[in-house]
């Protein structure tokens, strides 16, 4: 099963209230507290279309150069020991 669905980071200019959905090109998206406009800010991953919905699947993660834990490939700084990560491999 695939999820064709891409999720977005949305946000409202004026408050900075953010919301993560499902969005279409060329939606508009209205914050229900303040009424604001909501703009994309940045795609969530797994980016559309995945196998997965989840966040954290293995080809969304990269061990740590320091502590080898596993951590996003989204990830700047290790949360696990604090390391600043370089930047993940474009496959």
């Amino acid at each position: 099963m695939q999820n064709p669905k891409q999720r977005y980071r949305l946000r409202a200019p004026g408050s900075g209230r953010e919301a993560i959905a499902e969005a279409s090109p060329g939606g508009v998206y209205v914050d229900r507290e303040s009424g604001e406009e909501m703009t994309a800010i940045s795609a969530i991953l797994p980016l559309a279309p995945s196998e997965s919905a989840l966040i954290r699947t293995p080809e969304n993660l990269r061990a740590c150069n320091r502590c080898d834990q596993l951590i996003g490939l989204d990830v700047s700084d290790c949360p696990y020991c604090g390391l600043r990560q370089e930047p993940a491999d474009s496959k």
